[in-house]
């Protein structure tokens, strides 16, 4: 937090100009007086957009989870009740996560012996670079190709792409240009926490993706496998995004 201080330079210099005789400034007083209060720390950490995900394995077992997004500084929210989290090992502890667009991470714990505290991670200056799009849309390219297939949903115009996995084995991606920062998503199960998203189909585009393309869907078709007499098939789409109204409150919590 920046501190902010305010400057009395030229205060007795502009009340000589009067030509009268003025008493001794006595700088304590005075700065006494002008000193404003601390800001007070915000109370909620809130949120405009919510992105629903629904990921279809190959067993076909289905898994939904919420992943929530301030779309005016770019951070994300991982709330335990909404991202279907897993905490393997853990009980209680974590309860939000928020990841910023500069690659840093906040875990909110409330913990029974040390109270609410906030542990910070951070995940590799690499996925920040200032050439980190060239390279991914270089990557992109040599293994994707745009099948001139264009779609609008949630006010997002998604462009499909093909890649293929094999002889006959083919992957699909569906994928916009956003606003905002879509890494913070990408790389949470690239922390070292034991809370992980849903991952039998990954959501960690990093590698291909830029900051500002969000994966809208990913399908990945097996004709090699098949599951029940038919190819196995993984998907991960983006089946809800829009506006919202929800905050976590962080009263109490100090960072460790």
């Amino acid at each position: 937090m920046k501190k902010r201080f305010i400057a009395l330079a030229g205060l007795v210099g502009f009340m000589g100009l009067l030509g009268e005789e003025v008493p001794p400034v006595h700088a304590q007083s005075e700065l006494a007086m002008v000193t404003k209060s601390r800001p007070v720390a915000p109370q909620k950490l809130v949120f405009d957009r919510v992105l629903v995900y629904e990921q279809i394995d190959y067993n076909g077992s289905v898994v939904r989870y919420q992943v929530l997004l301030n779309s005016q500084t770019g951070q994300f929210g991982f709330d335990r009740k909404l991202a279907n989290l897993s905490f393997p090992g853990v009980v209680g502890g974590y309860t939000f996560v928020t990841g910023q667009p500069d690659g840093s991470y906040r875990v909110y714990v409330a913990d029974k012996y040390e109270g609410k505290v906030i542990m910070q991670y951070h995940v590799g200056k690499s996925f920040y670079a200032p050439n980190r799009a060239d390279a991914c849309h270089n990557r992109f390219n040599q293994r994707y190709r745009a099948t001139g297939r264009e779609g609008t949903q949630y006010g997002l115009t998604a462009t499909e792409y093909r890649a293929s996995l094999g002889p006959k084995d083919t992957e699909w991606l569906w994928v916009a240009e956003v606003p905002f920062n879509s890494y913070p998503l990408y790389l949470f199960n690239e922390l070292a926490l034991e809370a992980k998203l849903p991952d039998a189909h990954s959501i960690n585009f990093s590698s291909s993706l830029a900051p500002n393309e969000l994966l809208v869907q990913s399908k990945k078709e097996y004709f090699s496998e098949k599951v029940n007499g038919k190819p196995a098939t993984s998907t991960l789409r983006l089946i809800h995004f829009g506006p919202t109204n929800y905050s976590f409150d962080v009263t109490g919590y100090k960072f460790r």
